[in-house]
């Protein structure tokens, strides 16, 4: 009982010298049991109600700091030109694929003729007509295609005197060209492409803004899918051209910009939800993130985990690559993988660039196919910015204290150097 007495007047000796408002009534001697008690009640409540709120509100911080917000400042802009992606329809170079017979001069010509007219034309979404051809799965798949598949030497002419290169890649549209993309690095096939690609975007200002660009004389039609630079070509942004008629083809776009304040890179990733490019933490692509190819790699590894090998369309990573008799097992789980590529919990890029489609025009027509787009230069973009930071925080949390017991930071201060003084005056009457 002697160790509890001296405790208890240990804390009264510090609660009556405090300035904590309401404290003195815990310690006043003429008070009485009931008003201690009372005192005691309504000390507790508010610290509980004001922590409960202190915690709320840093949690917010801690989680949710940013707000997305209006900018009308347009003239001071620079926008990235709409990026394109064309699959042709006439993919197969008969002479390459002839000189590719004679020289790998296989047992069942016929046969092998047929899988290169196959393998030519296909994409992720008919992958099992190549299913019986498994015999030719220990090839260089890549390398055949590549020989087999037309060179299209063009290049994207642009209204105000620029040219820019058509790049040649392979995705799961198969082989295709793309215009304006910043992930180069990860789809080309065939070429070498600069690890600065993402730098040699094609902008234009708002004095630029009657741009056009323009493909001129195609040897043939193709499939269109527009993106973003950060974006990789899949079929959920696809315009079908038909492969019948010369076709002249002509698109405007409207751009949808996030851009991020310069204050959010200093927050965690975890705080602000989002990650720049230079952020990546992925496997396959070390060098540059984008929500894309997170959706992408999270496909692989669940190819993998499914069919234990990853489609020879995806050319990158160092993953086994599925033998043609093992592609049944990649169209059978397709639409499952794609389903389930939403909840990798993958995080929105912080930097955003994206297109909406406004007009299409398509007509046949008696010249050589061609394909023109600009940009409708929107005079709003969106912006990340912060709404709470660590100041607010802090001020936020002084705020709440004051208000329900009357604390500071000189109060918490006051307290600690009571105690201390207080342990020390009762060790050296001890």
């Amino acid at each position: 009982m002697a160790y509890q007495f001296y405790i208890s007047k240990f804390f009264q000796r510090v609660i009556s010298k405090s300035s904590l408002h309401g404290a003195y009534h815990l310690s006043a001697p003429k008070h009485t049991m009931f008003e201690r008690y009372l005192w005691g009640t309504l000390i507790v409540s508010t610290v509980l109600y004001s922590s409960y709120l202190i915690t709320l509100f840093w949690i917010r911080y801690l989680t949710n700091p940013t707000v997305i917000s209006l900018d009308r400042n347009y003239h001071e802009w620079n926008t990235t030109f709409p990026s394109i992606t064309v699959c042709f329809h006439d993919r197969l170079n008969t002479t390459a694929r002839d000189i590719l017979i004679q020289r790998m001069k296989p047992k069942n010509a016929t046969k092998f003729m047929e899988f290169l007219n196959l393998l030519a034309e296909t994409d992720i979404s008919n992958f099992d007509q190549l299913i019986e051809f498994d015999e030719y799965s220990n090839l260089d798949l890549e390398a055949i295609l590549n020989a087999v598949v037309n060179q299209i030497h063009v290049n994207v002419t642009l209204s105000n005197g620029m040219e820019a290169k058509f790049h040649r890649i392979i995705s799961e549209l198969g082989v295709c060209y793309t215009f304006n993309s910043a992930i180069l690095r990860y789809l080309s096939v065939g070429t070498n492409v600069s690890n600065n690609s993402s730098q040699e975007l094609v902008e234009i200002s708002i004095i630029e803004r009657e741009t056009t660009a323009a493909l001129n004389n195609l040897s043939c039609n193709g499939n269109i899918f527009y993106h973003g630079p950060f974006e990789v070509p899949t079929f959920l942004k696809k315009l079908v051209v038909p492969s019948s008629a010369s076709a002249f083809v002509k698109m405007s776009f409207k751009p949808v910009i996030i851009m991020a304040d310069a204050t959010i890179e200093n927050l965690y990733v975890k705080q602000r939800n989002c990650r720049y490019p230079h952020e990546s933490n992925l496997q396959l692509f070390p060098e540059i993130y984008s929500y894309s190819l997170c959706s992408l790699e999270c496909k692989l590894t669940q190819f993998l985990e499914t069919c234990g090998c990853v489609p020879h369309l995806y050319k990158f990573g160092g993953f086994p690559m599925c033998s043609l008799g093992n592609l049944g097992c990649v169209s059978k789980n397709l639409l499952k993988v794609h389903q389930n590529a939403s909840s990798c919990g993958c995080l929105k890029d912080c930097t955003l660039i994206n297109f909406t489609l406004q007009s299409y025009l398509l007509l046949d027509w008696f010249n050589s196919p061609l394909i023109k787009w600009d940009i409708a230069v929107s005079k709003i973009r969106y912006s990340r910015r912060i709404i709470f930071n660590f100041s607010d925080a802090m001020v936020s949390t002084g705020g709440i204290a004051a208000l329900f017991f009357g604390a500071s930071f000189v109060t918490l201060a006051e307290i600690m150097f009571l105690i201390v003084k207080t342990a020390i005056t009762q060790e050296k009457k001890i």
